[in-house]
């Protein structure tokens, strides 16, 4: 019997004609990291060396493998139930009369339009020629993983956001994660992009630069070429420190050069944030530790004294420390009184003046 060449050609509209090939029965995973992706490049319609290479280019992806049952851990395709395959056959001598094929538990049938396979998971496709006076090709096997479902794709910040109004705020200094799931083929890939800018592929952490609202979109794709809806989030950066200041009830007394403070004085210290609003406030008094401030500062201990504060907003930035130096006097002067050296004069009185009588 004259040697025979088969020649399987497997078409798919996943990916742009392109079928990716990994290991079979993937776990599900977290992607952040691009990861190689095998490609097969020739068909039977793009061959122009001979049926020897495409037979090779089929036999590296799926193995020659028998029905028979030595089919372990095969390499699989990575599909959706979108992608289809058509088969091919040629016989140099008595010609090809049919081609047929089987899911792994059905019945053979013939091969009559694409093959599509619809439920998802790992399976098997049987396949053989037989020619025009019975000769019967060995059963070769196509393994393959259906995935129908997208990834999940979140955003995750280092540090939580400070919620104002339904607006999310968060410091120049936080970072993003993007965490995907796929639980059927696995991740292949997220993007992302930000303020419309190029999207890029998800490495590394995302830090925003520019204060003031950034939008930030991402997606995932699986290894089947299934991608999730594109996600996106509004973040408000805030960057800019709050402003404060130490306020007395009365007005400094500026005695030689040193700030005295009047009897029954008090300090206010009042905060502002513009952006994502106060946190709290820090005083501390001469060498006190900082604490939160809760109600106005009164010093009534003689001598000079430093007050310090500063406010942190919500989302953590310090503003800058703010001090009042003062002195406080609580001796009361002294005045003392005694008796002259010298009898005090006593002026006499000038007389009158007198009208002569005529």
């Amino acid at each position: 019997m004259q040697a025979h060449k088969y020649l399987l050609a497997i078409l798919t509209i996943s990916f742009a004609g392109q079928i990716t090939a990994q290991v079979a029965a993937p776990k599900a995973t977290t992607s952040t990291k691009d990861q190689a992706i095998k490609k097969t490049e020739s068909t039977s319609t793009q061959a122009k060396d001979g049926v020897d290479k495409v037979e090779t280019t089929v036999k590296d992806i799926l193995g020659d493998k028998k029905e028979s049952g030595a089919t372990s851990n095969p390499a699989a395709l990575f599909i959706t139930s979108k992608t289809s395959f058509s088969l091919d056959a040629k016989d140099e001598s008595s010609t090809i009369d049919f081609i047929e094929w089987k899911p792994k538990n059905g019945e053979y049938r013939k091969y009559t339009q694409p093959i599509r396979i619809s439920e998802e998971g790992l399976t098997e496709v049987y396949y053989r020629s037989v020619d025009k006076v019975g000769n019967a090709e060995t059963p070769k096997i196509l393994v393959l993983h259906v995935d129908n479902t997208a990834p999940r794709v979140s955003l995750v910040p280092q540090e939580q956001f400070f919620v104002l109004d339904g607006v999310p705020f968060a410091s120049k200094n936080n970072t993003y994660t993007l965490v995907a799931e796929d639980q059927q083929t696995g991740v292949e890939k997220v993007q992302f992009n930000v303020n419309q800018e190029a999207t890029k592929v998800y490495a590394d952490p995302i830090k925003l630069e520019n204060g003031g609202a950034n939008v930030v979109k991402y997606s995932a794709t699986d290894k089947s070429g299934n991608s999730s809806p594109e996600s996106s989030i509004i973040i408000t950066v805030d960057d800019v420190k709050p402003t404060i200041e130490i306020v007395p009830s009365f007005p400094l007394v500026d005695i030689n050069g040193k700030n005295f403070q009047r009897k029954g004085n008090v300090f206010y210290v009042n905060a502002t944030d513009k952006e994502s609003g106060i946190k709290k406030i820090l005083v501390k008094v001469d060498e006190e530790e900082y604490k939160l401030y809760v109600e106005a500062i009164a010093i009534e201990t003689q001598g000079d004294h430093v007050i310090k504060a500063m406010a942190v907003d919500n989302v953590g930035n310090q503003s800058d420390v703010v001090e009042v130096k003062l002195s406080v006097d609580l001796t009361p002067p002294t005045s003392t009184i005694q008796k002259s050296a010298e009898e005090p004069k006593v002026e006499t009185p000038a007389p009158a003046a007198t009208t002569p009588s005529k």
